[in-house]
């Protein structure tokens, strides 16, 4: 069933998704052993969560649901050390309906250094003005520090955490997960440009422009459908 047939409306599809952005992020090895997906549950004050489990072995019975408060109400697995700021992030922006918390290899890179992140490709286009970084290695364990991530987060569509990974958000799971894929795709780019030269900046309007002509809402669809069957099959997927 491609992306847009779903409802969310049903809680099984969302479960479902939640599922298939887990076994994405896996595929991609953006998450090896540890990460984390979050969805809220439409026209409500909670959300689903992934437990303490590696996201290539979660199935939908092991989903938790969590309140805005980061506590736990329904499910008996435990729940993500970082649970707090899944909740925090929910909280300060109702726009985000998903957040994706994985280990990407080259954007550690920038996370780990005083280089900020830049677009130089279409797909970078989202991350115009460079990615903020929560400037601490701290887990994300505590609300305080939780609040702080949202905070530098801001309305951005990702955020570094020194030395500890990566944070994405979307409108939907299909949009932070692509929002997950592009931002280490840029980073494999930007680093590979450093190496034989002077990066080239995508420019504030075209950055406008990319983000329009990059992400619409046929291409989101697009997008899922294959990464979905990509991360089922594990094989190469023909357009």
């Amino acid at each position: 069933m491609g992306y847009r047939a779903r409802t969310h409306q049903d809680g099984s599809a969302l479960r479902q998704d939640v599922i298939t952005a887990c076994q994405i992020l896996a595929q991609q090895r953006l998450v090896e052993g540890f990460g984390h997906v979050s969805a809220r549950i439409p026209n409500s004050d909670l959300f689903l969560l992934t437990p303490r489990v590696s996201l290539e072995l979660v199935r939908s019975k092991d989903l938790l649901v969590l309140n805005l408060k980061g506590e736990t109400v329904q499910g008996e697995k435990s729940p993500p050390f970082e649970a707090p700021l899944h909740a925090a992030i929910l909280r300060a922006r109702p726009d985000v309906n998903a957040v994706a918390r994985f280990h990407g290899r080259k954007a550690n890179c920038f996370g780990a250094s005083r280089r900020k992140l830049h677009p130089v490709h279409n797909h970078g286009s989202f991350f115009f003005g460079g990615v903020p970084v929560f400037p601490e290695s701290d887990l994300i364990s505590t609300p305080a520090l939780a609040e702080r991530v949202a905070t530098i987060l801001g309305k951005k569509p990702a955020v570094l955490l020194r030395g500890n990974g990566q944070v994405t958000v979307g409108k939907g799971i299909p949009a932070a997960i692509m929002m997950a894929i592009y931002l280490e795709e840029t980073a494999d780019i930007y680093y590979a440009a450093l190496q034989i030269g002077t990066p080239v900046l995508l420019t504030a309007e075209q950055s406008r422009s990319r983000r329009q002509e990059t992400l619409s809402a046929i291409d989101l669809e697009r997008a899922w459908n294959f990464f979905s069957q990509k991360a089922q099959t594990g094989k190469k997927v023909k357009e």
